[in-house]
């Protein structure tokens, strides 16, 4: 699956046949699923053909009586042919009555307090920046117990991560150059190992606390604690968000917010910002079976090396499935959310005022695009800090995996109540129909507004979008940021998912025809290591370091795959400077060019 950290397994494969049929016939694993498997032939035997051939064994050649037998044998067959009929329409029914329920009004899901960090009656995780923008640095500490449990995200059961009991995970907010210590408990009852990743921070000088398993720390075993212990950088501020480096445990769930704020001095100056409210939307794709079965199905045979296209998708850990729309195939224990039930992002209000909105793709696949009914979308920030050049527009997009964008968000004077945000998800990386999704969805504004998660044929305005692929810098000091004309390193990557029989035909990532396996002996992070330990298994270029000096690196990466894939970095900042779509195989070095200056912010 592709997301924002790239792993050896992440990538895609051309679309094959039979992948729909494959992926209807994987059974999905449920406490409330039941599954009947009546023989027809066996209930034959024991009603008739049996008896028919003990009959014809203990005749002694009187013709009528065998005929006798013969006759009743048909008749008994018969009626146990149709008995078995019956019996498995009656369980079929049975079954599908438990799988999926529309409960009454009465047993609806209540959102409010499953929302950590959001009011009683909205959706959105509203911030505080007041608490932090005018103080000193200081440290801050958490104390998170991880275990899992059942909840209804979206209507559908399923295990989920949860931090102190919430799903998803607790939000972090700090301010530049605050020191955060974060207590991390391992309660899951299985034999997991857990790490935490928190993505887009430099991190320097805490390395060793990045949270890569294989790379900076193992994980934390089963019942052990450790505690991750970082200053913010000083000059690091905006949106991230923190997550699972370990296994998939973040398509379950384990993820949560993390923002830092900017300091302000002195406090008069706090005017000088155009919005009046923060708000935090955690948005991504969402799989109902666990994240190791959508694995382990890709991996397989049935998958043909096509990537599982997701159920449905979430907002803050909040959605709405329609019942209606499960695949028998894949079975769910599914309780309808009335309309009366759900959330808005903001609470039931006759106007909104201008606001910040922070948006995480927290999925594991897709990108998706936002879309506004009611107002104006301004870009103003990507991935983290880094400002970019945007006007107001009513549509915006695509945000892939793993990527962060800031939006201000204004609406007019008077608005409809029925006013609403439309998520499409893109579906580039979808090689077959999945009927239980809807890819595009509104939300509501406001509480009392449209029928949440609403209409599946809505599209966003895209007469008036802002493509994030054109994203533009904004004006930036060159002495902040200054650029060498030529770079001091040249690092030239193709990428590329294939299957190969020394693989068993799993597919796997390939990275300069290699794909990375973890250190074998010892068994130890990498950093822990000197290089003269890592085994033959580790390709890691050599980046010579000078915290005297700026080293530029140019990174050419050629994606051969048959779809985008996001690439994150960990500990670095990058400019864009050139994209383009070509046809070149293994080792073939694209055209020479003389890219314009950068046309990007730094990410």
């Amino acid at each position: 699956m592709k997301d924002g950290n790239t792993d050896a397994t992440a990538a895609s494969m051309d679309t094959q046949p039979k992948a729909r049929r494959s992926l209807d016939d994987a059974s999905t694993s449920s406490p409330r699923a039941v599954e009947f498997r009546p023989s027809t032939e066996l209930l034959a035997d024991s009603s008739g053909f049996s008896e028919y051939k003990n009959g014809a064994h203990a005749a002694t050649g009187n013709e009528e009586r065998r005929a006798s037998y013969s006759d009743g044998s048909r008749n008994l067959r018969s009626i146990g042919i149709a008995f078995a009929i019956f019996l498995v329409t009656v369980c079929s029914i049975s079954s599908f009555s438990k799988l999926i329920r529309v409960p009454s009004r009465s047993s609806a899901i209540s959102w409010a307090s499953e929302v950590p960090g959001a009011e009683p009656s909205m959706l959105g995780i509203e911030l505080h920046p007041f608490d932090h923008v005018f103080r000193t640095p200081k440290t801050i500490t958490y104390n998170w117990t991880i275990t899992s449990g059942y909840r209804y995200p979206d209507g559908v059961k399923k295990q989920v991560y949860l931090v102190n009991g919430a799903f998803p995970g607790p939000t972090i907010e700090c301010r530049s150059g605050d020191r955060l210590r974060v207590h991390v408990t391992n309660a899951l009852p299985s034999k997991e190992g857990i790490s935490l990743h928190w993505h887009g921070l430099y991190m320097r000088n805490f390395n060793n606390m990045d949270g890569a398993v294989g790379f900076t720390q193992c994980p934390i075993p089963q019942g052990e604690s450790f505690t991750y212990d970082f200053e913010v950088d000083n000059h690091q501020s905006g949106t991230f968000w923190w997550h699972s480096h370990s296994q998939v445990q973040r398509g379950d769930g384990l993820y949560g917010g993390l923002v830092v704020h900017k300091p302000k001095y002195p406090k008069s100056n706090v005017r000088g910002h155009e919005y009046e409210k923060d708000i935090l939307l955690l948005i991504g794709d969402w799989y109902h079976q666990s994240a190791g079965d959508v694995l382990s199905w890709y991996m397989s045979v049935r998958g043909f090396g096509n990537e599982p296209v997701p159920d449905s998708l979430l907002i803050n850990g909040k959605g709405r499935f329609l019942c209606s729309m499960a695949v028998p195939a894949r079975p769910v224990e599914c309780i309808d959310i009335l309309a009366q039930d759900t959330l808005g992002i903001f609470p039931a209000s006759s106007q909104v005022p201008p606001t910040r909105l922070r948006i995480v793709n927290v999925g594991s696949l897709a990108g998706f695009s936002l879309g506004l009914s009611s107002g104006t979308l301004r870009p103003l920030a990507l991935d983290g800090g880094f400002p970019i050049d945007g006007l107001p527009t009513k549509s915006v997009g695509i945000i892939y995996p793993g990527e962060r964008l800031d939006l201000l968000l204004r609406t007019e004077k008077s608005t409809d109540l029925s006013s609403s945000l439309t998520i499409n998800l893109d579906q580039e990386n979808f090689k077959y129909p999945n009927s239980a999704l809807r890819p595009n969805q509104s939300f509501p504004i406001f509480a009392a507004g449209v029928e949440w998660g609403g209409n599946d044929t809505s599209e966003v305005d895209r007469t008036s979008y802002a493509d994030l692929s054109n994203a533009v810098a904004a004006q930036m000091s060159t002495n902040k940021y200054p650029f060498l004309e030529e770079a001091n390193q040249t690092i030239l990557l193709y990428t590329k998912t294939q299957k190969l029989s020394i693989n068993s035909n799993h597919p796997m990532g390939f990275i300069n025809r290699t794909s990375w396996t973890p250190q074998s002996t010892p068994r130890f992070p990498l950093i822990s290591l000197p290089r003269s330990q890592w085994d033959e298994n580790q390709l890691v270029p050599w980046l010579p370091t000078n915290p005297e000096s700026d080293y530029w690196v140019d990174i050419v990466i050629n994606n051969l795959d048959d779809g985008a894939h996001p690439f994150h970095l960990h500990g670095h900042d990058f400019y864009l400077l050139a994209s383009h779509r070509a046809d070149h195989g293994w080792g073939v070095t694209p055209p020479t060019r003389n890219p314009d200056p950068p046309p990007s912010s730094p990410h």
